[in-house]
């Protein structure tokens, strides 16, 4: 098995071993993290120690990272994408792909102005190359 195959899996474990007390110490250190005004640059290693510490749960950084942008974060929004919607991702996707790289921060955004709706990046990228 491939070094890309091994980490793959051993990111996805998080899914599946994440209990609701590291879920609840998530969601509360990083409601913390955003009324604090985001001073410390790097909340995913010490929520890494802080797993580990208190719940004996061994998760990468960048790994805690992930599911709290894509999975935990409360304003994401996960109903169904209208057909406007999977259109504007098309559209703004080809448009930034022609510049080299696509920022999918910023279309995050973009889709929260336009429709109202917080979007996981995973999700958009998932459109976008089920699109290509």
């Amino acid at each position: 098995m491939g070094k890309f195959i091994k980490k793959s899996i051993k990111r996805n474990k998080i899914y599946k071993t994440m209990n609701s007390d590291g879920k609840e110490t998530i969601k509360k250190y990083m409601t913390e993290w955003e009324e604090k005004g985001k001073i410390i640059k790097t909340p995913f290693v010490e929520l890494s120690i802080k797993l580990r510490d208190e719940h004996k749960l061994n998760f990468e950084p960048k790994v805690i990272c992930d599911y709290w942008w894509n999975i935990l974060d409360p304003r994401l929004d996960h109903s169904p994408y209208s057909k406007e919607e999977k259109n504007h991702i098309y559209e703004w996707a080809n448009k930034y792909q022609k510049n080299g790289n696509i920022q999918w921060t910023l279309l995050q955004a973009e889709m929260e102005t336009k429709f109202g709706k917080f979007r996981a990046r995973n999700e958009l990228k998932n459109i976008w190359n089920t699109k290509k």
